[in-house]
């Protein structure tokens, strides 16, 4: 089994795989959604604090400057922090601006910070994009979701950086069953007015270790979405909600951002993009991604009944200003293939989440073309419990538990490979707990993969 990889491993890989440099796990708020005081016990989760000079200068070599670095938020076990709260702050960013002169920072931060100074400090910084966890446009209502001292702060930067010029996305936690639907419609309606270029609305999560019991019902989340349709309907500015809900794989334009290339182009919600220079894309992310490498593209487009054609005007590798929903990379597809033709598998278990499962599911019927025959597994989240269905927080015992019903039930139906998700492990192949994936592959006698960046150790 591999060693425990220590906090050093995992800002390295974040950096190298993300472009995410973390500065601080120091957190100035206790917001009534947070994720980190649900956690159940002996997750392998790290907390750093700030982070020196030195510290952030030696990540530097392994970001990508053609990539936007991004800071205050987190894809691996470092427990994100608000940047904010760093007293060194501006130097740190003025160290990024000068190892990346041109590269866009993206900072995520909640706002309780954002004075007028530091405002105007960061369009000395341009350039730079701010994504803002608002929550409530409602000081009253910001300070009972988020335990801020100082709600006004935050609900004033929204403005700040809408005169400064600089461009911001706001985000929201929906829980209209805490601040009445009201209160959503008036944030979104304030974000929106003062120019955000999009909008996020989340889903609270809740796990069976919340201390505040059940929070948020399954109804709610149906509920959310249909006022995000209908809101949507009645503005320009382009709302998701995550975790996304997507039916299928139509590459379905969620949005458009104001005066990007795709709103130059005509583009609008709701149309369909067929191709890109000519090339079909099955998917939402195969086409966003798509039109975001290409230089001036040329997209087929379907919009209620009519095929047309229109051409970003774009350089290689900027952003095309649509706004799509993740649905399925491809690539997934393609990795299954390579590992089923590998291991000369007859049959094969994709396992996941239930979150995942429906579109890998179309995912293989639309575009899988290999020998083996793929079926989906999708694993509860036992461990964490609640309404957690996440790939990446499923657990070794999780999997375990689902591969064990899953060939009781099904005896003459015998997988010889089983196909992991990447992010429920580690760059050493340990989950959140520390257990390795080959595991299964011991006890149940089946090989057992993961995609190419997550190799044993």
């Amino acid at each position: 089994m591999a060693d425990r990889p220590g906090p050093e491993f995992l800002l390295l890989r974040a950096a190298r795989q993300a472009n995410i440099l973390p500065l601080t796990s120091v957190c100035n708020l206790r917001c009534l959604f947070c994720s980190h005081r649900q956690n159940p016990p002996d997750l392998e989760v790290f907390r750093i604090p700030h982070r020196t000079p030195g510290q952030v200068a030696a990540l530097l070599p392994y970001l990508d400057s053609r990539r936007s670095v991004v800071i205050g938020e987190s894809v691996t076990r470092i427990i994100e922090g608000e940047p904010f709260t760093h007293p060194e702050i501006f130097d740190m960013l003025a160290l990024v601006r000068r190892g990346f002169p041109g590269t866009e920072m993206r900072i995520t931060t909640n706002g309780s910070l954002l004075d007028a100074r530091a405002v105007v400090s960061l369009a000395a910084l341009r350039p730079v994009e701010v994504c803002l966890s608002l929550n409530s446009a409602d000081p009253a209502v910001r300070r009972r979701l988020m335990g801020d001292p100082q709600p006004e702060q935050a609900v004033a930067a929204v403005r700040l950086l809408a005169e400064a010029g600089i461009p911001f996305h706001g985000s929201v936690v929906a829980m209209p069953h805490v601040t009445g639907w009201g209160d959503l419609e008036v944030t979104l309606r304030y974000l929106a007015q003062n120019g955000a270029r999009t909008i996020r609305v989340f889903l609270p999560g809740w796990t069976r270790h919340a201390r505040c019991g059940r929070p948020f019902r399954a109804r709610l989340a149906r509920q959310i979405r249909r006022f995000v349709a209908r809101w949507r309907r009645r503005n320009p500015v382009p709302v998701v909600v995550e975790p996304p809900a997507v039916d299928g794989l139509q590459p379905e334009v969620a949005g458009v951002i104001r005066d990007s290339p795709a709103w130059e182009a005509g583009l609008r919600a709701g149309d369909v993009l067929l191709a890109v220079d000519g090339l079909p894309v099955p998917t939402r992310v195969a086409a966003f991604r798509a039109a975001a490498k290409a230089a001036h593209p040329e997209l087929t487009v379907a919009r209620e009944g009519r095929v047309f054609r229109t051409r970003l005007a774009k350089g290689a590798d900027q952003p095309s200003g649509l706004v799509m929903e993740y649905d399925l990379d491809p690539g997934v597809i393609s990795w299954v293939e390579r590992v089923t033709a590998a291991r000369r598998a007859r049959r094969a278990l994709l396992l996941t989440g239930f979150g995942a499962a429906a579109v890998l599911a179309r995912g293989l019927e639309t575009l899988y073309r290999g020998a083996a025959e793929v079926r989906v597994l999708a694993a509860p989240n036992r461990f964490f419990g609640g309404n957690i269905t996440a790939a990446g927080l499923l657990t070794v015992s999780d999997m375990e538990r689902a591969l064990a019903d899953f060939f009781a039930s099904r005896p003459q139906w015998r997988p010889e490979a089983v196909l992991l998700p990447a992010r429920a492990f580690d760059g050493l192949g340990r989950d959140l707990l520390g257990r390795h994936f080959l595991e299964l592959a011991d006890r149940f006698g089946v090989e057992a993969a993961v995609p190419e960046d997550c190799a044993a150790g």
